[in-house]
């Protein structure tokens, strides 16, 4: 008997051989389980013809035929129905890709939504739209220099990862990314850095060029949009404060306690990637922030080539004010003043402000006082005498956290589409 392990080595050879010569003949690959479903449907193909031959004129009609073209279909649909799971096998749960191919062609025909920002905040309004859209754009701020990311830079003199990871593993479409990409090492030399933020220093070296690395990253997380960093090379965060002090770093900035007058990129970025321009060209949406206001949102657009592609920009530009003030950044903050540092350094007025405006529980708005943190205060006649659309309700999150909802908030957004 002939089997498929007695088949000859001179088989294999010349299946593989004409499969090189001719793409199309790569089917023919042994073990493929494609062969054999593709001649079942062919032979369907046959007896529904042949059927269908002793039907029509002009010799008379034999009632047997029916059963051949009976048989026909049904050997046709069913080669058809074996060769396809037996390809999608070899990639997922073929009972998974009706599912998945209705999401995902739903969400390609969502908005083009445009997200600036960085740290918890913008990641949680990515997994909001991640559920709506696939056509959403993370512009992410690259200034942070703390903790893990910190280290990261100052061992490789690369822009800052931490956001970028975050924002990578809240597009993800795979359920198990996520939990990879925020896994933190606890122990050895490794300790107190995360898997996204190696991920993207390997990355980094393998590219030698830090937007090529980010895009890699994007194509191989598999992301329902794309993430960009503000800028592809090392910055670092200046602010200026109202006693006229400079301090450069945003651990630094935070640490100073002051109120700023204003941020800056140290050294202005020589380019911004090409992507990010286009995404603000075509989007419908464009989403500030949610995040802190000197150190996240603001730096996210704080290069030249970005504010002035949102100055010529034609779609709706919302800003998403935070519900709690920053301790050394936003003391004292009203949803007015956070408002007011936006509009100075993008150089232009967000036409709508999304604030939250309902009670926040008395035990956890105790939590957050202990560590100075108090909720934006919102009066609406400042917003009323500069034209601008603000957009109220309660968008918290159920639970012991002062943060946003990521669904409340994009559906208030995408309404504005």
């Amino acid at each position: 008997m002939w089997t498929r392990r007695s088949k000859p080595l001179g088989f294999y050879r010349g299946a593989k051989g004409l499969a090189r010569r001719f793409p199309p003949f790569r089917w023919l690959y042994p073990g493929m389980r494609v062969k054999r479903y593709a001649a079942l449907a062919g032979l369907g193909v046959l007896l529904t013809a042949y059927g269908l031959a002793r039907l029509l004129p002009p010799p008379p009609p034999e009632p047997w035929a029916w059963v051949l073209i009976l048989l026909g279909l049904l050997l046709l649909v069913g080669g058809i129905r074996s060769m396809n799971r037996s390809m999608l096998s070899a990639f997922t749960e073929p009972e998974e890709v009706p599912e998945r191919v209705y999401v995902r062609r739903r969400l390609e025909q969502g908005p083009k939504v445009v997200a600036f920002g960085g740290g918890t905040g913008l990641s949680r309004v990515l997994k909001g739209l991640k559920g709506h859209t696939a056509n959403t754009t993370a512009i992410v701020a690259v200034t942070d220099d703390g903790g893990s990311t910190g280290r990261l830079r100052q061992a490789f003199g690369l822009p800052a990862v931490g956001d970028l990871a975050d924002c990578l593993a809240a597009l993800s479409d795979h359920p198990a990314l996520p939990k990879l990409l925020h896994h933190r090492f606890q122990e050895g030399e490794l300790k107190g850095h995360t898997f996204g933020n190696l991920f993207l220093l390997t990355l980094n070296q393998e590219a030698k060029d830090f937007a090529q690395a980010i895009l890699e990253a994007n194509a191989i997380l598999q992301l329902r949009g794309q993430v960009l960093p503000a800028a592809p090379e090392a910055v670092r965060l200046k602010a200026r404060f109202r006693d006229g002090t400079e301090v450069v770093g945003e651990v630094a900035i935070r640490e100073k306690r002051g109120q700023i007058r204003e941020v800056f990129l140290e050294p202005e970025p020589l380019r911004v990637m090409e992507e990010a321009l286009q995404a603000i060209h075509q989007a419908d949406l464009l989403v500030l922030g949610p995040g802190s206001l000197y150190t996240s949102v603001i730096p996210a657009f704080l290069p030249r080539p970005l504010r002035e592609a949102l100055a010529k920009a034609k779609a709706p530009l919302v800003y998403v004010v935070n519900l709690m003030t920053e301790p050394g950044e936003t003391d004292g903050y009203t949803a007015y003043d956070h408002y007011k540092a936006i509009a100075y350094h993008l150089g232009r007025r967000p036409q709508a402000v999304l604030v939250h405006t309902a009670p926040i529980p008395e035990e956890v708005l105790g939590r957050y006082a202990q560590e100075g943190r108090f909720p934006v205060a919102f009066d609406p006649r400042p917003f009323a005498v500069d034209g601008v659309r603000v957009i109220t309700g309660d968008f918290r999150e159920d639970g012991p956290l002062a943060q946003h909802d990521p669904e409340k908030v994009v559906r208030a957004l995408l309404a504005l589409v």
